[in-house]
């Protein structure tokens, strides 16, 4: 899936937004309409094919949530974006940008699923391809609402294709439970109708059995669900499908895409037009033009890392191998830290990374056991996954982090700082586990003490997270189209 097919999501987009049938009923009579478009199996294919490509719009800010606010990543405030400002200071509205393109691009998602399920119904398939098509349709949605119910908590839970602007209108908030429901029950079909995996390379990317599983086990340990988490992520393993790279460097190399360590994620490539790349290099590019290649280009300077997140690599991590440092010219003596884990070494001329967003990988999987087993307190059987995801770093584990729950939960959370810095994970790691608060006040508290002139970070020690902010705001647009139905989160 990572080439081919790619030409072909282009096509799909014409017939992909629901009209009116007066409007499709005009001339010229032989145009293709939505009611006559997804009636073979090739056309059905395109629109699920088109449901994959629009991930790339979905996530194309899911860093400036999963992030930016939290004390991995800070944003460079020469590029006067407010609304990365108003994320990292913990000082976002309803109208910022980001919190409605997130809305946006999962509901876009989540559109062309159901339309999906409801066009697939008729068309003669064979069973195969229609379990395939459901259970990727489904995996698709569940992984969409996983997201928005953990960023904006009651949210509207569409299941069908809404035809109409009265039915649109209609539909309000569903309850957190009655979605997490929902979020389960699309998982647990898609983990059976399902394979472990694809061989063929055209499909390789598509989401799995595996995939699905995985997700589960985040849901269930999201609800504190332990045993369940355990239990599923454990049926991941011993599929004996994945497992860690040797390299931590291999597991982001855009060379390497779609390997045994990625379970599954945002598929990028390069060389196109309309370019189909990866927005993150240039994101995590401070915005200046420094050094020699891969830097020559200006990026953005959105995400770049904090001396915070420096400080907690161990010397002689292997995963330091994704950091660089740089020097400003133009706002010298600042010096930056940058993630390279999206920079494609392949291009050339033209900033086009190929490089893929990791959603899902193996190393989630280890961690999360181990996070299930602690919180069954269970510390010294969650030690094992602990020490290998550090064995492939190169460091030694102290067995002591296995004497209590709670020693065994901190080791946890700086496993996964390091081993996800630029995923997308902090926020909803430290939310899941209920520090986010601990960690990020003090964090705002202690930002005086780098010296702005090394971090690039405001040392804004004003901010805060309140009670209210562990949800982010409902799109201002969207409550002012639906009043009635689409309540503004409480505080903002």
């Amino acid at each position: 899936m990572k080439i081919n097919n790619l030409l072909s999501l282009i096509i799909i987009v014409i017939f992909t937004v629901s009209c009116s049938e007066s409007y499709f009923g005009r001339y010229p009579l032989d145009s293709l309409t939505e009611s006559s478009f997804y009636s073979t199996q090739e056309e059905l294919e395109y629109g699920l094919n088109d449901a994959y490509s629009s991930l790339r719009v979905a996530y194309a800010n899911y860093l400036g949530i999963g992030d930016l606010p939290t004390d991995n990543a800070f944003n460079l405030k020469f590029n006067n974006s407010a609304d990365n400002i108003s994320m990292n200071e913990s000082n976002v509205v309803a109208s910022n940008g980001i919190v409605s393109d997130v809305w946006d691009g999962a509901y876009q998602v989540i559109s062309r699923t159901n339309l999906i399920l409801t066009k697939m119904e008729p068309v003669n398939l064979d069973k195969t391809l229609r379990d395939r098509f459901e259970g990727e349709s489904k995996f698709l949605r569940a992984l969409m609402y996983f997201n928005l119910v953990r960023i904006y908590g009651s949210v509207p839970l569409v299941l069908t294709d809404i035809k109409t602007t009265q039915e649109a209108f209609s539909i309000g908030k569903e309850t957190v439970d009655n979605i997490y429901v929902q979020i389960i029950q699309d998982l647990t079909d898609a983990m059976n109708l399902l394979p472990d995996q694809y061989i063929e390379n055209e499909n390789k990317g598509r989401a799995t059995s595996l995939a699905a599983k995985t997700l589960l086990g985040k849901v269930y340990l999201t609800l504190h669900q332990y045993q369940d988490a355990y239990d599923v992520l454990q049926e991941v393993i011993d599929a004996e499908v994945h497992h860690l790279l040797d390299n931590y460097f291999d597991v982001f190399d855009a060379a390497n895409p779609n390997n045994s360590e990625i379970i599954f994620a945002v598929q990028y490539a390069r060389g196109f037009s309309p370019s189909m790349g990866n927005p993150f290099q240039v994101r995590h590019f401070p915005n200046e033009q420094i050094g020699t290649a891969p830097y020559l280009k200006m990026g953005t300077g959105e995400y770049m890392l904090t001396t915070s997140l420096i400080r907690s690599f161990e010397d002689s991590d292997k995963r330091m191998i994704y950091v660089d440092s740089l020097a400003s010219i133009t706002h010298a003596p600042r010096y930056m830290y940058i993630s390279k884990k999206y920079i494609d070494l392949g291009q050339t001329t033209v900033t086009d990374s190929g490089s893929d967003l990791m959603i899902l990988r193996y190393a989630d999987v280890l961690l999360m056991c181990a996070e299930a087993k602690a919180g069954l307190d269970k510390p010294q059987e969650a030690l094992p996954f602990v020490a290998e995801i550090r064995t492939r770093a190169g460091l030694p584990t102290d067995n002591s982090i296995a004497d209590s729950k709670e020693s065994m939960n901190l080791a946890i959370e700086h496993e996964r700082r390091i081993e996800f810095f630029s995923e997308g994970q902090r926020w909803f790691d430290l939310l899941r586990t209920g520090r986010l608060q601990t960690v990020m006040n003090a964090h705002f508290a202690n930002g005086a003490k780098y010296p702005a002139e090394e971090t690039g970070y405001s040392g804004t020690t004003t901010s805060t997270i309140e009670n209210y902010e562990l949800l982010f705001p409902i799109p201002q647009y969207e409550v002012q189209l639906n009043p009635d139905k689409l309540e503004q989160n409480p505080g903002y």
